[in-house]
């Protein structure tokens, strides 16, 4: 799968990369702007007060959260280093599973378990980059590496029943205690994925304004002209691709502690990982926001798809896959692409 990407001054990111560095971000967009967006965080944090909102409208709107985290942790890997993944819900598998698993068998802590998932799912990223790229695979060839290697974890999470519970799936038991990740109050979820996608989106703008996210930008648009200026393909590529998975495997925590089930058609699908690249290229892949504006516009359809195809397994899949398509060849660059032309919304969406 080819996806058209930004194409950048690669002289001017090896050569320059001290001025390059020094650009402003968000701050360039000046006081109002940082109002307005500090006034919707304020807004979104006191939904859950609104008087007589349903906890099916709150589940949207942490589905949103959810989506939006894994689609802007994918884009670090597939946008920002052009490693375009299509196996990246393997890695919210692995979170679940073994945070899970630890809290079934140890009763570990969730919270203590998100690390070791975060690990897992960091050591498995960091195998699967390795191999594949320094066999020298990009492109098509990478995504169809990331399709495979996603089926082989989503057949082994099927076919080791003792481990996992094959496709019966593991449930967990309710008992409330913050420590085990569970509340008393089901609004305290809300708070926690909020506070999970803002970490994600602030490490990605982070990782965006680094010299590692402008080596990662050198690295997707011409691998050979930024070997040349000095740049470490290995290490920008592996390590936007650990990162990524090591993001995507907390999300995995959270996702099991929420429905307090989980089996591997749940947590690590094909069509999960689909709807994850999805709703990153429709925002805009190449931005830190792109994958939560794609999040706001594709989840609620994404829950209205899910009632309404329910009983037809398969079709949301062949859905998704041709919105996908439509995406890429009317909107490539996806919705905040529109933007990128602009020298002050640029800065602000960070192209």
């Amino acid at each position: 799968m080819s996806i058209n990407t930004t194409p950048i001054n690669l002289q001017s990111n090896v050569a320059n990369r001290e001025e390059v560095l020094a650009q402003p971000g968000l701050t360039s967009a000046g006081r109002p702007f940082l109002i307005v967006i500090v006034a919707v965080l304020v807004g979104v944090l006191l939904i859950p007060f609104v008087p007589d909102i349903k906890f099916y409208s709150l589940s949207v709107i942490i589905l949103v959260f959810v989506y939006g985290g894994l689609a802007t942790a994918w884009s670090i890997a597939g946008g920002y280093a052009g490693s375009h993944s299509v196996g990246h819900a393997a890695f919210v598998g692995l979170g679940a599973y073994t945070s899970t698993i630890l809290l079934r068998d140890f009763n570990l802590s969730p919270w203590i378990g998100m690390l070791f998932g975060m690990v897992v799912a960091g050591l498995v990223a960091a195998l699967l980059g390795y191999l594949t790229f320094r066999s020298g695979l990009r492109g098509d060839y990478f995504t169809l590496a990331t399709v495979a290697a996603g089926m082989v974890i989503y057949e082994l999470a099927n076919g080791l029943p003792k481990l996992t519970a094959g496709s019966q799936g593991l449930p967990i038991s309710y008992e409330p205690n913050p420590w085990m990740f569970q509340f008393s109050d089901r609004n305290v979820y809300y708070y926690v994925a909020f506070a999970m996608w803002l970490a994600i989106v602030v490490i990605a703008y982070r990782i965006r304004k680094s010299r590692m996210g402008y080596e990662m930008l050198a690295v997707r648009d011409d691998e050979a002209a930024a070997a040349r200026g000095g740049i470490s393909v290995m290490r920008a590529k592996l390590g936007s691709f650990i990162i990524s998975a090591a993001l995507c495997a907390a999300i995995g925590t959270f996702l099991a502690q929420f429905y307090l089930y989980i089996d591997p058609m749940s947590v690590m699908s094909l069509a999960m990982s689909v709807q994850i690249i999805l709703i990153a290229a429709l925002g805009g892949m190449n931005s830190y926001l792109g994958g939560t504006l794609g999040a706001l516009i594709l989840v609620p359809i994404m829950q209205w798809l899910a009632t309404v195809l329910q009983g037809y397994p398969g079709v949301d899949l062949a859905i998704y896959g041709l919105v996908l398509v439509l995406v890429m060849i009317f909107m490539p660059f996806g919705v905040l692409g529109l933007l990128r032309k602009s020298t002050k919304w640029r800065k602000v969406i960070g192209w």
